[in-house]
């Protein structure tokens, strides 16, 4: 599904490896846009439902929810690298398997995809805590996702315009060429010579202790809440405009080429960062979902208007880099160094939290509305990310 956990610059490890985390994280990336419209639209061809398709994605994500929650185990019993090896070849599973254009091919292939993410998150992330400065983060968060614009601009079009334009089926080989590639680029970092990052010493995290102490800081609650509605305002758009566009009678192509232009705008998080240091994150975090709510409830508006509908999810597209622009930075700036592992790995579960409650809510919307008020379901929940914005400190 969506970005996070981009290339990144570690401005604490050699400049020499710099590049190198640069063409990992960008690889992982280009994994995740090429498969991000066409495996949608996939799953609407198989099922000839969106309803249908909103009960698939609930049902298979929570193989990654669980995955996602046992991940800290694993992590102490194996190595990190470990860990990034086996989500890279997850990835080149999950491609196998969607590569057959069958129903247990799809399930399989997307339950891969969503644990493999789960995998590559958490440890990314670790990465990312191991070498950035809390006092840092305000400005490292948009450099790190800017880096994210090319891989996704052009990845969602360009997986669908091979797959039908090129040879069928092609994009799931370059996506498993890819995840290959990143795998190659990591062990030749070589990132287990380095002494700051070493596998966890102490025993490991219990899931019955780390998910309420967890629970028990607002803080954190808070921050794993602003992100599923962030992200299940980008799930909505990645999933359901491809499906939109194609239900209207235009093309697929069409469907993946304005997902690549509604996540363009991505190059522009730099900016809106400086703007959040201005002004503060937490009014423009109040601003942006409020002003992504209310295009998307003009979107679902425009009914079967359907070329001022994907007028409106562009623009709702763009406000949503507002959005991003802050990034994961509530969370980073609330969790406590010592429980940095345990937290993260509850904290990632939002993309999971955000696979169940989002389908969830579009499959009983379609039960009895059609298509076009998914968007106006999913800009009013936005809208009340923006209340919950309010809650933020001050001086964030």
């Amino acid at each position: 599904m969506r970005r996070i956990y981009l290339p990144v610059l570690l401005e604490n490890v050699d400049r020499s490896q710099a590049g190198g985390f640069v063409v990992l994280f960008t690889l992982e990336s280009t994994c995740r846009a090429l498969l991000m419209t066409i495996v949608p639209l996939q799953a609407y061809t198989l099922l000839q439902s969106a309803q249908l398709v909103s009960v698939t994605y609930l049902a298979v994500s929570l193989t990654g929810l669980v995955a996602s929650l046992g991940l800290p185990i694993v992590m102490h019993l194996i190595p990190r690298r470990y860990m990034m090896t086996l989500g890279a070849l997850t990835y080149m599973a999950s491609a196998t398997f969607l590569a057959t254009g069958t129903l247990p091919g799809l399930i399989t292939g997307l339950a891969l995809q969503i644990s493999a993410t789960a995998m590559l998150e958490v440890t990314i992330n670790l990465y990312l805590l191991d070498h950035i400065p809390r006092k840092e983060l305000n400005t490292f968060e948009p450099r790190r996702l800017l880096w994210s614009g090319l891989a996704f601009a052009a990845g969602p079009w360009l997986g669908v315009y091979l797959h039908e334009n090129v040879v069928n089926g092609l994009t799931y080989i370059v996506v498993i060429l890819t995840a290959a590639l990143m795998l190659i680029a990591f062990w030749k970092l070589r990132l287990s010579d380095s002494v700051s990052i070493q596998p966890a010493k102490g025993p490991p995290p219990n899931p019955i202790k780390y998910i309420p102490r967890f629970i028990s800081q607002k803080r954190l609650v808070l921050a794993w809440t602003l992100a599923v509605g962030r992200n299940g305002w980008w799930l909505m758009y990645f999933v359901y405009t491809p499906i939109f566009v194609t239900q209207s009678g235009y093309s697929p192509e069409l469907g993946g080429a304005l997902v690549s232009l509604g996540v363009l705008p991505m190059i522009f998080v730099r900016q809106w960062g400086r703007i959040g240091q201005k002004i503060g994150l937490r009014k423009l975090l109040m601003a942006a979902y409020a002003a992504t709510g209310l295009i998307s409830i003009c979107a679902g508006l425009a009914g079967e208007w359907a070329i001022a509908t994907m007028g409106f999810l562009l623009l709702g597209a763009f406000l949503a880099t507002m959005i991003d622009g802050a990034g994961n930075v509530p969370f980073l700036r609330a969790v406590h160094p010592h429980e940095r592992a345990d937290m993260t790995s509850v904290y990632t579960t939002y993309r999971h939290g955000t696979s169940l409650f989002t389908p969830g809510l579009f499959a009983t919307v379609l039960a009895f509305l059609p298509l076009s008020f998914v968007f106006i379901s999913g800009g009013l929940a936005t809208i009340g990310m923006a209340w919950l914005s309010g809650f933020l400190p001050k001086r964030l």
